[in-house]
Parts: structure tokens; C-alpha cells; sequence
């Protein structure tokens, strides 16, 4: 399979460089759409984007997968991502009173914004992207191309376990895919499932053949 890999010699210049990729890509379309991860990496990414001459207020954005936790828990990844970019517009997914309730609103509400502009994942040291983990119950399904995009209630190996997620057929229906990460285990993760080898979930989304890796150790 062909991977798209854009290494750098530190994660500074790595995050500056994906930050005026993806405000090319949503300068480009008159209403945006952005899916953003939450945790550790994306959140120094914030505030470059913050700072890109572009007008958030157009742009309709959504974490690309949720903890079912409450709206202004510190483990939300809604709550980090627009408190970095509070112009935006954010859609909260957990519009229900259950998991299963708010990933079919969800997964409607993003639906109607596809083709999406722009999608940026995260990958795990277990090779999960979005909250599409190993062992996760109906994997098999979530990550199929092919299937209808939608998203769904899915389960973390440590808490907070309830997850809501896209499936891979909803984040592949982007024009731009990026995936960010950084250090030499998840570099030797990648290029081994890039050679068909290990059964990480990133290996579905690494055989779609679209998806662009920004990497610094």
C-alpha cells in the first residue's frame, strides 16, 4: 500500500507545517467542515491553528470521537478542542440521553456534512485511531469502507470506556486525511501495517491509500 509520509526534524516544525496544511484545506471551501482527535498532541496543535488568518466562524467542526462523559468533564475531548478554537462551530456529539441514542443524531448531523473538508486522527500505541480499539465489539464492521457512514457507540480498554465513534466509511468520505503522530514506536507500528503485517485497526485505514502521516520523533 502507499503511505504519504511528511517527517520532520522536530514536533515544532511538524505541528507548524499541519497547521497551514489544514488552513489551505479549509480556506478552500465557502462552509468547512474539521474533525479533530483530543489528547496530548492535538492539543499544542490548537493554538497554531488558532492563529491562521481564517475565519472560524465559518467553519463547523466536531471531535473525531467522544468520551461519554459529561460536556464539561476534564476527559472531554469537545471541551479541550473548542476552548482551543472557540470561534468554530462545535457539534457536540452526546445529543441523547444514551450512547446509542446520541451516536445516531451524531452520525446523522456529520452525514449531512459530507464530503467533509478535513479529518486529522490520532493513533494509540495499540494502533487505534478515532475510538475504534482492538477487541472492540463490531470492529469488523467499523472498519469497513465500504459500509454506510455513520457513527456508534464503541468501548476503550480504560476508562472512561464508553466511547461514541465514526466508523472508517464516514472518516474516509473527507477530502483531506491526515493522521499525526510522533515517536519512533509508532513510526515502526505504521510501517509494518503498511506492509499488510499486524491486525492494528490502523491497518484499515492505512490500505484506504488516502491518508497523509505527519510524524516527528
Amino acid at each position: 500500500m502507499t503511505l504519504h509520509w511528511k517527517s520532520f526534524d522536530s514536533r515544532e516544525a511538524c505541528l507548524q507545517a499541519l497547521a497551514e496544511d489544514l488552513a489551505e484545506q479549509l480556506q478552500a471551501r465557502e462552509q468547512p467542515s474539521l474533525l479533530l482527535p483530543g489528547g496530548s498532541s492535538p492539543q499544542a496543535l490548537l493554538p497554531l491553528l488558532a492563529a491562521m488568518p481564517l475565519d472560524w466562524s465559518r467553519v463547523r467542526a466536531s471531535p473525531s470521537d467522544e468520551r461519554w462523559v459529561p460536556a464539561g468533564d476534564a476527559a472531554s475531548n469537545l471541551r479541550l478542542l473548542s476552548a482551543g478554537l472557540p470561534e468554530a462551530q462545535w457539534l457536540d456529539p452526546r445529543q441523547g440521553s444514551t450512547p446509542e441514542q446520541a451516536a445516531r443524531h451524531w452520525g446523522g448531523q456529520l452525514q449531512s456534512w459530507l464530503p467533509l473538508t478535513a479529518v486529522l486522527l490520532g493513533m494509540g500505541e495499540d494502533g487505534h485511531f478515532a475510538s475504534l480499539f482492538p477487541g472492540t465489539p463490531g470492529l469488523a464492521e467499523a472498519l469497513d469502507g465500504a459500509a454506510e457512514p455513520a457513527a456508534l457507540p464503541a468501548q476503550a480498554p480504560s476508562e472512561p470506556r464508553l466511547r461514541l465513534t465514526p466508523n472508517l466509511a464516514l472518516l474516509l468520505r473527507s477530502d483531506w486525511l491526515g493522521l499525526l503522530v510522533f515517536g519512533s514506536a509508532k513510526r515502526a507500528l505504521l510501517e509494518q501495517a503498511q506492509k499488510g503485517q499486524g491486525d492494528w485497526p490502523v491497518r484499515q485505514l492505512l490500505e484506504s491509500g488516502v491518508v497523509q502521516v505527519y510524524w516527528a520523533e
